[in-house]
């Protein structure tokens, strides 16, 4: 312990009438949770967030004529969770969508597949297999569990997908061919291609593939629960892009010196980074005084950036659900389709989930369509500082091949033609870190450890990072884990002051 420090902090100490000065960068749903646990344990929180909002990457558009998400939808829990706070019926984000009224979707078994020429699959062999998709899957995750770094490098979920359903659908080569051709919709998850995804690591991604609700409205109602406190008692400075984090070499010299671009210095004891990690992979080496730990600087090199998108096309009215009701399929997928040789000439498989399927009072005649990988970097390529009529016409032209084949279109009718499109451009935004979520891919060595080295942060240095990407193992890439991320590192600092206390 230093010499330098004669006496614990004034929290430590009981004193309270000059509690700790935590600041946090990011005012997004892990910033605006650690901010609203220390506040409720007493400490000055400072907020400092680049966008003229909070909320980060859950944010709204209303351009479809009414509002939607274009950050997160969903709220998924794995299957085998470990977490304190996601073990037995316990979800942070589902349990506040409850506290707030929020109206969550659970989606029916039903889906659409249509093959490679653009026949649809008849229902009865669409449901068989997807089951043995999704059950190979989870024996995937048991065996990247078990077998952990044993596993090579180079090994990818897809491999593993291929040698399995060879084993179980011996003489059924066709059928072989459907599922590996199904399983690129893992791309969606993880906003890469299945061939990319890491076999060794699989196994922390399994919250992909648990009980999955869909937020019928928007995450607002939710976001305003986790920013009540931080927008009554913090600090919260928007716009506020900050510059340099310089901080002392120990816990007991001086303040942290964080610099803004409006020229703004602010002074804290304790320092929460919560931006994405593409942007710690952008500012590591410049953002940091003294330079950040070089194990540090590696483990966010290591971890790659999903390139995830979406694009909502919205109709006069929902025709394919047209003496349907509610039975038509919650998912429709359209594999590797070799009929748009114009607009898709990579054969890039396409899916959508069916907004019209929600309860009466949300139903929209929407279609969401994901996007990830190569695809995805086409359509921002395609719109991005364009119109809008031109958005709209290019969007139209290169998802008309396949909402076209949907039940009861028909090109002559105004109810079958797009009424307003909207498409996200997450890779063109700097703040977002040019990407969307965490993943990890084939080659990655230590993927967990390089997790536990940014989750650890520079404690010593009074430097602590949270975010999506230093959740827990089965909450990594997720708003849940993006939350416990931010509660558990406002934890640990309290705890930090407490063990001081004590030693004093």
């Amino acid at each position: 312990m230093s010499d330098q420090k004669e006496k614990p902090s004034t929290l430590a100490s009981g004193d309270m009438s000059d509690p700790p000065h935590i600041c946090i960068i990011g005012a997004g749903i892990s910033g605006l949770r650690a901010a609203d646990v220390l506040l409720q344990k007493g400490y000055k929180v400072t907020i400092l967030e680049a966008r003229d909002r909070i909320g980060g990457r859950i944010c709204q558009s209303d351009k479809l004529g009414y509002t939607v998400d274009i950050g997160p939808n969903w709220i998924a829990s794995c299957f085998l969770s470990t977490s304190l706070h996601a073990t037995g019926d316990k979800h942070p984000i589902r349990d506040l969508a409850i506290e707030t009224n929020t109206s969550l979707h659970h989606w029916n078994n039903k889906q659409n597949i249509f093959t490679s020429d653009g026949k649809l699959l008849p229902a009865e062999k669409s449901a068989e297999l997807s089951t043995l998709l999704w059950d190979i899957i989870e024996e995937a995750f048991a065996y990247s569990a078990k077998n952990g770094k044993s596993i090579p490098e180079t090994a990818s979920l897809y491999d593993f997908i291929e040698s399995t359903v060879k084993e179980k659908l011996p003489d059924r080569l066709e059928d072989q061919k459907l599922i590996l051709s199904m399983s690129e919709m893992w791309g969606a998850y993880v906003g890469h291609p299945v061939t990319r995804q890491s076999l060794r690591f699989s196994w922390m991604e399994e919250c992909c593939g648990g009980d999955e609700t869909f937020i019928e409205t928007t995450y607002e109602a939710i976001l305003d629960r986790i920013a009540k406190l931080p927008r009554e008692k913090a600090d919260i400075r928007l716009g506020s892009r900050v510059m340099k984090v310089v901080t002392p070499t120990d816990r007991f010299s001086g303040a942290i010196k964080v610099a803004t671009m409006k020229a703004e210095v602010v002074e804290c004891d304790e320092i929460i980074c919560t931006v994405p990690l593409g942007c710690l992979q952008e500012v590591k080496e410049r953002g940091f005084y003294p330079r950040l730990p070089q194990k540090i600087c590696d483990a966010m090199d290591n971890i790659s950036i999903g390139r995830l998108e979406k694009v909502y096309i919205t109709f006069p009215s929902a025709f394919w659900t047209v003496n349907q009701e509610d039975n038509f399929a919650g998912y429709t997928n359209w594999l590797s389709p070799k009929y748009a040789p114009d607009t898709n000439p990579e054969c890039w498989p396409q899916e959508i989930w069916n907004l019209a399927a929600f309860s009466p009072e949300n139903r929209r005649p929407t279609l969401l369509f994901y996007l990830y990988g190569d695809c995805s970097r086409h359509i921002v390529k395609l719109t991005f500082d364009r119109s809008t009529e031109e958005r709209h016409a290019a969007l139209d032209a290169f998802f008309r091949p396949y909402y076209s084949l949907l039940p009861n279109f028909s090109a002559d009718d105004e109810n079958c033609k797009p009424k307003a499109i909207l498409s996200t451009e997450w890779q063109m935004d700097d703040l977002a870190g040019y990407g969307s979520y965490c993943n990890f891919q084939v080659g990655i060595k230590d993927a967990d450890e390089d997790v536990k080295t940014i989750r650890h942060g520079v404690p010593e240095r009074r430097l602590w990072f949270a975010g999506e990407h230093t959740a827990p193992f089965e909450e990594l890439g997720t708003a849940a884990g993006a939350y416990m991320s931010g509660e558990a590192v406002a934890l640990r600092i309290f705890d930090e002051y407490l063990a001081e206390k004590e030693r004093y």
